[in-house]
């Protein structure tokens, strides 16, 4: 799948760039090395795919999962990078603006390559959220930002055509602020996997749980990891008189439950005990 979306992305870069050297604009330009930040992350997200698909083994025993997370976030790298030559383009022609030239040409191959970029936001992000792949929706809103950027070209090349060559630095701007944004929300949704951020509520777990019978409470409720990939523990309360090997088989009943509804959820860990002597059968938080 992402080599597929690869192969789109470099032709639409290269269309673009050609398309800006010559004529001189730079928002076309810009917005090339935008598009060209896309091809980047796509060879990204296939490296970090196929580490991602190994199983665990003794140096990783939660599996490889954390390298599609560290390959999302190297998309954020690569946009700040583009942010800073988009804008040192951009501020470089508004101290000395010159008119672009534009042609119909010029506006055949945006509206081409805008078309391409929606069929690919459309396609990449429905299978990421068919697969609940973190790497594959950074990948489409990165993908997104360019189809807005791509607009923002459209309208500043017909400001330049009619007279506001001014216009068309002010577009690259405009495009940098647009990147510098995407950029912030990958790292947003990639730090927040890194830092063991919290997947699943913990209301519904408790939900979920406290459906069991025999189950009295359940605390220190705790999920981590991506979005299709949750590790889970908790301690889940029951009465002091329970045989171990009965409360061990409520536990498994506990995890199935929690399994079945949560599908996301890779493992779960169930601390068996008894409720607290001193507090009241109310789950703490």
């Amino acid at each position: 799948m992402l080599a597929r979306v690869l192969v789109l992305n470099l032709v639409v870069a290269a269309a673009k760039l050609v398309l800006g050297y010559s004529t001189g604009a730079v928002s076309i330009v810009s917005d090339g090395f935008h598009s060209l930040t896309d091809s980047a992350s796509n060879i990204i997200g296939l490296v970090g795919l196929r580490a991602a698909r190994k199983p665990p083994d003794a140096d990783h025993p939660y599996g490889h999962r954390k390298f599609e997370t560290l390959a999302a976030g190297a998309i954020f790298i690569f946009l700040v990078f583009a942010v800073i030559e988009i804008g040192r383009a951009a501020l470089k022609r508004l101290a000395a603006p010159a008119p672009p030239e534009i042609s119909w040409i010029s506006f055949t191959v945006l509206i081409a390559t805008l078309l391409v970029n929606i069929w690919v936001v459309r396609y990449e992000g429905g299978r990421g959220r068919a697969l609940r792949s973190e790497l594959l929706l950074a990948d489409a809103v990165h993908t997104r930002s360019d189809v807005f950027a791509t607009i923002g070209v459209l309208v500043s090349l017909v400001a330049v055509a009619l007279g506001y060559p001014l216009l068309d630095p002010i577009g690259g701007v405009a495009i940098a602020v647009l990147i510098a944004r995407t950029s912030l929300e990958i790292a947003r949704d990639t730090s927040g996997i890194l830092a063991d951020r919290v997947v699943i509520d913990e209301d519904d777990i408790r939900g979920v749980v406290m459906g069991v019978p025999e189950v009295l409470g359940c605390h220190h409720i705790r999920t981590r990891g991506s979005l299709d990939h949750v590790f889970l523990d908790l301690h889940v309360w029951f009465p002091e008189s329970m045989p171990l090997r009965q409360a061990h088989s409520l536990s498994h009943d506990v995890k199935d439950r929690l399994m079945a509804r949560f599908p996301q959820i890779a493992d779960a860990i169930i601390h068996i005990e008894p409720p607290p002597q001193r507090e009241s059968l109310i789950p703490d938080r």
